[in-house]
């Protein structure tokens, strides 16, 4: 099978990359991030019309503002991008929230899939507003679990392939804590999620969704009692996007074809051989890379 091409042009990001399905590098300076916690704050009631602990700037479904929020993403992000990624386009960008308190974890999950995966490459350019550990809110990912399956991922449901083991994964995670202006990029196909935020304060992060350049943008789409041979596949630009409800479906005007697909299961123990046997020594990998790791401040 050829490879799917890099999006990073440092060898060893794309290495890390590509085996534990994210990385960590510096990415905005104070100033940067400090630009983007005045846009935030001046958006901040729009963003509060939304009552779920853990919610985004897409979820408000206020498209003025989520084109807004997109645009001013994008011009603080892209140019950063443009020095470590190479080969790629961006979707969308939007803040996500996570506000205090018990009940505001992310349980663990898998995002959709939003490209040809044989072929291209998606990620999750996820940038820390504040600094951020497992008190107020940091990721943590499966290292490895972007090989344990391919596995077409749909909205606004699906069986996952660890639905048997789900309750366990946890004690597999690898937390990222991530300091003020620092990145990790994800591959949406690995398994992630993020702790409670148990900090006095609302925990911020903005992100911007990317993907191989010459990869076309799509989502897959199936009602909850659907038959199996009615998975419905879309073409997805940034008006789709934006204009879909959440877990809703897309405009039907984006309609490509159904597809028959049957979702996978595998055991836990086919899953910890399938990662372990992908994945490099991530302690390790964290342990060394931030001895070079320095946020640029001015």
């Amino acid at each position: 099978m050829e490879r799917v091409k890099p999006i990073f042009k440092d060898d060893k990001y794309q290495h890390d990359f590509e085996q534990n399905g994210f990385v960590t590098l510096p990415m905005l300076n104070n100033v940067q991030v400090d630009e983007l916690n005045s846009f935030f704050a001046s958006t901040q009631k729009q963003h509060e019309t939304v009552a779920n602990l853990h919610h985004t700037t897409t979820d408000t479904e206020n498209i003025e503002l989520i084109n807004l929020v997109d645009k001013k993403i994008k011009s603080i992000f892209l140019p950063e991008l443009d020095k470590v990624l190479c080969n790629f386009k961006a979707l969308v960008g939007c803040f996500h929230i996570k506000e205090t308190g018990s009940g505001s974890a992310t349980g663990t999950h898998q995002d959709p899939t939003f490209v040809d995966e044989l072929k291209y490459t998606s990620a999750n350019v996820w940038v820390a507003l504040q600094d951020i550990d497992k008190n107020n809110g940091s990721l943590y990912f499966i290292a490895g679990s972007n090989h344990a399956v391919s596995s077409l991922r749909v909205v606004p449901q699906f069986p996952p392939y660890y639905q048997s083991f789900h309750d366990s994964l946890l004690q597999m995670a690898t937390h990222v804590p991530l300091k003020k202006g620092e990145a990790v990029i994800f591959n949406n196909s690995v398994i992630h999620g993020a702790t409670e935020n148990l900090s006095n304060h609302i925990r911020l992060a903005a992100t911007l969704l990317v993907c191989s350049e010459q990869a076309e943008w799509l989502l897959y789409y199936k009602e909850k009692n659907a038959p199996t041979d009615r998975v419905e596949k879309y073409h997805l630009n940034l008006d789709t996007f934006i204009s879909m409800p959440k877990g809703g479906r897309p405009n039907m005007q984006m309609f490509q074809e159904y597809l028959t697909y049957d979702f996978p299961q595998i055991t836990k123990r086919d899953f910890i051989e399938r990662t372990n046997k992908n994945s490099v020594n991530v302690l390790s990998y964290f342990q060394k890379i931030k001895k070079f790791i320095s946020i640029r401040t001015i």
